[in-house]
């Protein structure tokens, strides 16, 4: 006979450790599951790791989880099912190249964007902060590695990023690394997303306390890392909230609705309000605020240009499944790539 009625209120410390509160308690009662309340820490091939009052299991899931998942849980003999999944007030997703969308982890409260000094790229970043909008979750730039900065790198990314802050951070310095740590706030968790090499681990042995992650020198030449996280884990920060490596990624294509887009670039949505046109696509058309801003250097052109490219794969994403609307995104967007080819060489002229 089945176990199953609405979770404990008064979890063990192994759980309030891993981000348990009221939040969490309410949505656990709302699910039909068994007795046993947790937290997925790990999802790989198909099987998970779920953190209980009394300690971690591995459990078996109809429905597979994604790491940072609450769930409901009951015992069968030596085994652990997963019941349910409760709903998720947040989670980070892509598009796999297959273009289905891929849960990189639920139910967290700050995306972590390592952007490492040595080699960074501001169009990743920005593309990076749609995903994290996007997400339900606030983002934060971490740039690591600032030890090897060039001069006038942060003051760069900041022209290029609109509502985000950035903290410069240093595993050999120790630089920003207490002011990461402020960020974690006690029962949430955070999410660290970013290329292999930028020092996810790293910066998370630090700030656990301990050497849990596994880490790897740059391959010597280009500076590039090697992939030492395989898997996602979650794991509790001794000063508080909970940390969520993931594997560096090469690729992160969008799989949002538009709304992260219009976060991240939120100086250009609210210029465009000037706009002379309401269905102004910011091509040099007559009476357009954003070229304005940028001709007047309010705005910087590399900006507007990744939101176009951005706003294009988002549009693509979006319509492929209708033939009619793809082919109607398809004609407006071959006629905004003609203008801005032309905005450029008409920069390029006055420069």
């Amino acid at each position: 006979m089945s176990d199953h009625h609405a979770p404990s209120a008064d979890p063990t410390p192994p759980l309030a450790a891993l981000g348990w509160d009221t939040r969490v308690e309410a949505l656990l009662a709302d699910i039909d599951g068994g007795p046993h309340p947790g937290r997925v820490v790990r999802v790989e091939r198909g099987a998970c790791m779920v953190a209980l009052a009394d300690g971690t299991h591995p459990a078996r899931a109809t429905v597979t989880p994604a790491v940072g998942d609450w769930v409901a849980t009951h015992r069968c003999g030596d085994d652990l099912l997963v019941d349910a999944i409760a709903p998720r007030w947040s989670q980070l997703t892509r598009r796999d190249p297959e273009g289905r969308t891929q849960i990189l982890a639920a139910n967290i409260d700050l995306v972590c964007i390592t952007a490492p000094a040595d080699r960074l790229s501001p169009a990743r970043v920005e593309r990076e902060t749609v995903v994290a909008w996007d997400s339900g979750a606030q983002p934060l730039v971490l740039v690591t590695k600032c030890d090897l900065a060039a001069p006038g790198l942060i003051t760069e990314l900041r022209t290029r990023l609109c509502g985000v802050d950035i903290i410069a951070t240093s595993t050999v310095t120790g630089e920003g690394v207490d002011q990461v740590a402020d960020a974690l706030r006690p029962c949430h968790t955070a999410v660290l997303l970013g290329p292999s090499g930028a020092g996810k681990s790293s910066l998370a042995n630090i700030l656990l306390g301990a050497d849990l992650l596994d880490t790897t020198d740059v391959r010597p030449g280009d500076r590039r890392g090697r992939h030492t996280t395989s898997v996602r884990h979650l794991l509790a920060v001794p000063t508080g909230g909970v940390l969520i490596d993931t594997p560096g990624l090469r690729g992160l294509a969008l799989a949002g609705d538009g709304e992260g887009l219009a976060f991240a670039f939120a100086d250009i949505e609210a210029l465009a309000e000037g706009c002379r046109f309401t269905d102004c696509r910011h091509d040099r058309e007559p009476g357009c605020a954003v070229t304005a801003a940028v001709d007047t250097g309010a705005l910087d052109a590399r900006r507007v240009a990744n939101y176009h490219k951005l706003q294009r794969e988002l549009d693509f994403e979006i319509r492929k499944d209708d033939p009619i609307a793809r082919g109607e995104a398809e004609r407006v967007w071959k006629i905004r790539a003609k203008a801005s080819r032309q905005f450029f060489r008409d920069r390029a002229q006055r420069s």
